[in-house]
């Protein structure tokens, strides 16, 4: 079995090779329906998207968005399962050679069990796992069973001291979302980002990438010029309206994919380097 670091290792590779940040696009899955996500993906590849990570829908989304919160209670009540889920991402996977991020909360991976979630990942030939509520004291036994299947756990990791954030790094793999809260004034994050950024780039080869939705691709632009140690950013919020307004408007049958596509652009036009 490929190890799926060897997809995201190219695409990252690719990103150095064409002087950009990689953009990650993520939705939640089954809003508006299983049956729209590879539409809604094409849309995201073809707007610039260099990776899609997709959420598997949960009522209590921790530090989530208003909006995800929204389309995940839309999805559960419209018959999601995860079982259909997995179906849907190994039809996805036929469509689109992108990385294909799989995020999810550790409660809905336990009331799957770990082996049928893992044996979903391989079937569906994901790339990495993202677990936003699962510490690291708590992810033995499904980091070593995606081990076994070649796919990475991304480790997360927010300020905190050096070793634990080494700690941290070394129990995942394929690269590292950071978070961190955004100052009121964009150069201050950037400052902010850059001492904390450098300190994970201190600890760990792997690409670092901001694990915050941005929603500004002036500040996306920002980051490009000025924050060095940024591998890749995270939009999500502004997809996902999208296709809610879409679903408020006269055709809620149709899928907005142009306007999908122009807001991946917009950003994916202000990850590039030399400007």
């Amino acid at each position: 079995m490929e190890n799926k670091n060897t997809r995201l290792q190219r695409t990252f590779e690719e990103m150095k090779r064409e002087e950009k940040k990689a953009l990650i696009a993520y939705i939640t899955a089954g809003y508006p329906d299983l049956q729209s996500l590879s539409d809604i993906v094409q849309a995201l590849e073809n707007g610039g998207a260099d990776m899609v990570q997709v959420g598997i829908p949960f009522l209590d989304p921790v530090g989530d968005a208003p909006i995800v919160q929204v389309l995940s209670k839309s999805a559960i009540e419209s018959g999601f399962t995860v079982e259909k889920f997995f179906q849907a991402l190994k039809e996805l996977r036929m469509s689109t050679t992108l990385p294909l991020l799989l995020r999810a909360y550790y409660t809905t991976i336990f009331g799957y069990g770990e082996d049928r979630f893992v044996q979903g990942c391989k079937e569906a030939d994901i790339d990495a796992v993202v677990v936003p509520d699962l510490p690291l004291e708590e992810n033995g036994t499904l980091k070593l069973k995606l081990d076994t299947v070649g796919v990475p756990l991304i480790p997360i990791v927010v300020p905190a001291p050096t070793e634990r954030i080494k700690a941290i790094v070394e129990s995942g793999g394929g690269f590292v979302y950071v978070m961190m809260a955004p100052a009121e004034n964009p150069g201050t994050f950037v400052d902010q980002l850059n001492t904390f950024t450098k300190q994970v780039k201190q600890i760990t080869d792997l690409p670092v990438c901001l694990g915050i939705e941005l929603r500004d691709p002036s500040l996306a632009k920002q980051l490009t010029k000025n924050a060095h140690n940024i591998d890749g950013i995270l939009i999500g919020d502004v997809l996902m309206e999208t296709l809610q307004k879409a679903s408020d408007n006269k055709n809620p049958g149709q899928l907005p994919t142009p306007e999908l596509e122009r807001v991946v652009e917009d950003f994916s036009t202000s990850l590039v380097l030399r400007r």
